[in-house]
């Protein structure tokens, strides 16, 4: 089942307005750095965010115990290395920013809202749905109560509540969260249509994953069209919609169209995210799957050798995304007629996924 990743890869909730203290003598160097690294992180420029909220901590450090300033840019600094594909660097971040807002702020202050959510963001990242659950409970307890059950940030926290459902095969509840996150969003749309894609995208995603393919596509299709218009055709966004429409029409046997999409996305995910980036490893895997059914062997065994290096160099030789990489060259290799060779990979795979889920 493919997990939707945009309920991770882009924070929904609304950052507020923090009602700190007078400025003080280096209050302007660090909203400059701040806005600049979320700004950056918000149009995919994961390296330039990093660099840019790294010397906006640097600054926030002089404000005092009391001011609010370093935990807002601790949590956006999380949601950066999660997007870099670093969740276990990110998560010391998000929980030093929660615990500090919990004591300063108190419990059910909305930042507090803010970091459960990205915390729990983190935990998906991880594929820790046990842990992130009762955090995104609680943060939609508390967004229901401090803004109202109508709310974006409402709509937000259902969707990746809606997530952890999905990953546990509970379709029906998912199914239920997405369609409420959406008609939240919907409502909201006229303002700021692009908060509609996530819902629009996990929505598919979950009938994709169900072989409702009739009801994925123009899901699929109009949040890729938002996502086009609202951060340009270039945004790492785009590429996930890319993909996943990609991977839809690779179930429907549509290769050829499925190969245009995901070529388009591999460009993209290479640019923003860097060409060792485990998404890009991901988006090989599947390009070598519609290489394989279009007899382009070649061209199917670079990939997949590309992905699983990029797996092994990343530390995640034992990852569900390895599993699929060595899976996917097994198919190549019984194709070609190294049946031997192929069980090798085969019996692998299967180990990692054995361990996986223990």
């Amino acid at each position: 089942m493919s997990v939707p990743k945009s309920a991770w890869l882009l924070p929904s909730v609304a950052y507020l307005s923090l009602g700190m203290a007078p400025a003080l003598a280096d209050d302007a160097s660090w909203q400059k750095a701040h806005d600049a690294g979320w700004k950056a992180y918000q149009e995919g420029q994961f390296d330039e965010a990093e660099r840019l909220l790294r010397a906006a901590e640097k600054e926030a450090r002089a404000f005092g115990d009391k001011d609010p300033r370093l935990a807002t840019t601790l949590d956006h600094f999380a949601w950066v290395l999660c997007a870099k594909g670093m969740p276990e660097h990110a998560e010391p971040l998000a929980k030093w920013a929660l615990a500090w807002r919990e004591k300063v702020l108190g419990a059910e202050h909305p930042d507090v809202m803010q970091s459960l959510n990205t915390l729990a963001c983190l935990y998906d990242a991880e594929g820790n749905a046990s842990h992130a659950e009762p955090l995104y409970k609680r943060a939609l307890a508390l967004a229901e109560k401090t803004k109202g059950p109508g709310h974006p940030n409402v709509a937000a926290i259902l969707d990746n509540l809606a997530t952890i459902s999905h990953m546990e095969y509970r379709n029906a509840e998912a199914e239920a969260y997405y369609k409420r996150a959406l008609a939240i969003r919907e409502k909201a749309a006229a303002g700021d249509p692009a908060s509609l894609a996530p819902s629009l995208f996990n929505l598919a995603t979950l009938y994709l994953d169900q072989g409702k393919f009739a009801d994925a596509e123009p899901l699929y299709r109009r949040a890729l069209e938002i996502r086009e218009t609202a951060e340009g055709p270039e945004h790492p966004d785009v590429a996930v919609s890319l993909d996943a429409l990609a991977t839809l029409y690779l179930k429907q046997g549509k290769a050829d169209q499925a190969e245009k999409l995901l070529k388009r996305a591999l460009a993209i995910f290479e640019k923003a995210l860097g060409p060792e980036h485990p998404d890009v490893a991901a988006c090989l895997c599947r390009i070598a799957m519609v290489c394989t059914s279009m007899d382009q062997n070649s061209e199917a065994e670079s990939c997949c050798k590309r992905a699983m290096g990029i797996y092994e160099k990343h530390g995640e030789a034992e990852t569900p995304g390895m599993a699929k990489a060595l899976e996917s060259y097994a198919v190549l290799l019984r194709k070609t007629g190294r049946a031997e060779e192929a069980a090798k990979y085969e019996a692998r795979a299967k180990s990692i996924r054995a361990r996986a889920a223990q």
